[in-house]
């Protein structure tokens, strides 16, 4: 009568090192870039969001007043007018009284944001815009109707001894151009990170008709990465993608 032995096989303790070390190294290369895809592609829904509530809320906006262009309404240079129509067509959570960041509260923007390529960092705590606000979505918003001109934190610019609101100066005209009506900065994730112009801050506008476009962006541009006015165009024209 023959026996046979049965042989147990298995891994030794070198080898299952060796697979978990393969397995670490390829993780190490591929997470990251995994990663930095899906907070891309998250980035770019928010955005989206955005810009739909954005075009809605004009359309909105546009009916309720019988309007064909949105140069016949009060909005445009209108700062009155303007908080009127975003606390209607959006849903607020926050006002932050036109400036981007507050070094004693109420802030709806990060102090700092970064160009693209990291050769700039902005203090945003001058900076502002006829309506600051932060909406229920997260996102924040700086809405303007015509050229700003900033002034320094603190100054008292109409002497009237009281910093607030009243010191900040606009015009009543358009912005870039005579064909855009708004313009909206967005921070697709408020005061989150990254705060980094063409990541998570961007800007788009709205011209007579109602459309929200880029006003800046032609077939032709070229992407900016130094760009602190980080506009949708690139975006867009990739088919909602954010491919750089």
């Amino acid at each position: 009568m023959v026996l046979f032995k049965r042989i147990k096989k298995g891994f030794t303790l070198a080898e299952v090192l060796v697979t978990l070390g393969i397995i670490g190294v390829v993780s190490a290369l591929t997470v990251p870039t995994l990663m930095q895809n899906h907070q891309r592609k998250v980035f770019v829904t928010q955005l989206h969001k955005v810009y739909s509530e954005i075009g809605q809320a004009v359309e909105l906006y546009m009916s309720d007043n019988h309007l064909v262009s949105l140069r016949e309404g009060r909005i445009t240079g209108n700062q009155a007018e303007l908080n009127t129509f975003v606390k209607k067509y959006f849903k607020v959570v926050k006002d932050c009284n036109g400036r981007y960041y507050n070094p004693n509260g109420n802030s709806c923007f990060a102090q700092y944001y970064t160009t693209l390529d990291g050769s700039t960092t902005i203090d945003e705590t001058a900076w502002q815009c006829m309506v600051t606000v932060t909406l229920a979505s997260g996102a924040s918003l700086c809405l303007d109707t015509g050229a700003m001109e900033d002034t320094e934190a603190g100054a008292d610019v109409n002497g009237d001894g009281v910093v607030d609101e009243n010191d900040k100066a606009h015009s009543s005209m358009g912005a870039a151009t005579d064909a855009v009506a708004l313009t909206v900065g967005v921070d697709v994730n408020g005061m989150a990170g990254p705060n980094i112009y063409g990541r998570d801050f961007f800007r788009m506008d709205v011209n007579n008709r109602g459309l929200v476009y880029d006003s800046t962006w032609t077939d032709d541009s070229e992407l900016d990465t130094s760009a602190v006015s980080f506009g949708i165009g690139k975006i867009v024209e990739d088919g909602w993608q954010m491919t750089y």
